[in-house]
């Protein structure tokens, strides 16, 4: 899923700064299609370049449109986005679902561009927006204070769909971690003549392994010491 299916529209959004802000989430996780429904401040303020840091070019490339439908044209499938879990429009009744559950959706398949919709700070989408929307999703939050500020809304949202997360961080499966317990294991039999309890270093090792979050790039390199030192003294003519 690559960023380029998503289109981010903010609807009648009132504050340069928030607008600033959004373009440089984009900007930090590879999102380039902003697009404004009848902002209701300067979208190249002096705000909105001072909070959009590198991400001025977002700004100057952003396009604006009247209506949603507008903004919206070409996308395939619109999402709109809410704080308010329950709420009974009048002639509308939308229950959102979790971030996440719409990552899951997406990750199963969907063809063409997707516009996020985002509503302004003070009140939100409209209901006419909300109807709009092929799905309605809301970021869980405490229900002390479940509305998120515009800019940190739309990071979240964008971070969850960016996938970078994955790209940095994949853990180790069963198997990776099951050779280097091996390999360890035969590197500590090399060294059993010196060794004071090579058993217990062999549990202690498999243990702890188990217990730890190791990533698949931490197990391989860890993995690739231990061979090389097995190789070493393979040379040496250690013996197990």
């Amino acid at each position: 899923m690559t960023q380029s299916r998503f289109r981010i529209i903010l609807v009648e959004p009132e504050y340069g700064l928030n607008i600033g802000a959004v373009a440089r989430a984009m900007k930090n996780f590879g999102f380039s299609d902003l697009v404004l429904v009848n902002p209701k401040c300067n979208p190249q303020g002096f705000d909105a370049v001072k909070y959009s840091k590198h991400a001025r070019d977002l700004l100057e490339s952003a396009k604006v449109f009247k209506t949603l439908q507008q903004a919206a044209s070409g996308c395939k499938h619109t999402v709109g986005t809410t704080g308010v879990l329950y709420r009974h429009w009048d002639k509308t009744f939308r229950t959102p679902i979790p971030l996440r559950e719409l990552k899951a959706k997406l990750d199963k398949g969907f063809e063409g561009k997707i516009a996020l919709v985002f509503g302004n700070e003070g009140l939100g989408l409209s209901e006419k927006d909300i109807s709009a929307s092929d799905f309605l999703i809301t970021i869980p939050s405490s229900e002390d204070y479940p509305v998120l500020n515009l800019s940190h809304a739309v990071a979240i949202v964008l971070y969850e769909l960016s996938g970078l997360g994955k790209e940095y961080y994949l853990s180790a499966g069963a198997k990776e971690k099951d050779e280097l317990v091996k390999a360890f294991n035969l590197m500590t039999g090399r060294y059993s003549k010196i060794m004071r309890n090579p058993a217990k270093a062999k549990v202690a090792f498999r243990r702890m392994v188990g217990r730890s979050m190791l990533s698949d790039k931490e197990c391989a390199t860890i993995l690739g010491v231990v061979r090389r030192t097995l190789s070493e003294l393979g040379k040496k003519g250690g013996k197990k």
